[in-house]
């Protein structure tokens, strides 16, 4: 341990990840029905417990497939950040869904996590 001096101001912590790259993840793992992976990288209160989360009804448990079509940082200041994705849902019934969502995430000790999902626009195919 290094001791520090108490005159000096601290340290300024910068983020640490990429926002972009966090939503890249949770997409990878719900497309590959990882949700326990997809649900760890996330602190969104509205999704409630795993249990809830992963349900095949009506959380992400219905969830057969994901294909990305564009993920962009729409704004990232004082450790939260905003990012648009632009994906297609396939379900378990093979029903495709594009969808245009926004997530919002917060910068925590453990790196980005999401704390918000806002569907912007879906459209069945």
């Amino acid at each position: 341990v290094v001791p520090t001096d108490p005159n000096l101001p601290p340290a300024e912590t910068k983020p640490v990840g990429d926002p972009k790259q966090v939503v890249s993840k949770f997409l990878s793992n719900l497309g590959s029905q990882n949700l326990k992976a997809a649900y760890d990288i996330a602190e969104n209160p509205s999704w409630g417990s795993y249990d809830r989360f992963s349900n095949p009804t009506s959380g992400f448990g219905g969830v057969k497939n994901i294909s990305v079509k564009n993920i962009s940082t729409k704004s990232s200041a004082n450790n939260v950040a905003s990012v648009n994705a632009t994906y297609d849902v396939t379900d378990k019934d093979g029903n495709k869904t594009a969808l245009e969502v926004t997530y919002g995430l917060k910068q925590t000790a453990n790196g980005w996590k999401i704390t918000s999902y806002k569907i912007n626009s879906s459209q069945k195919q």
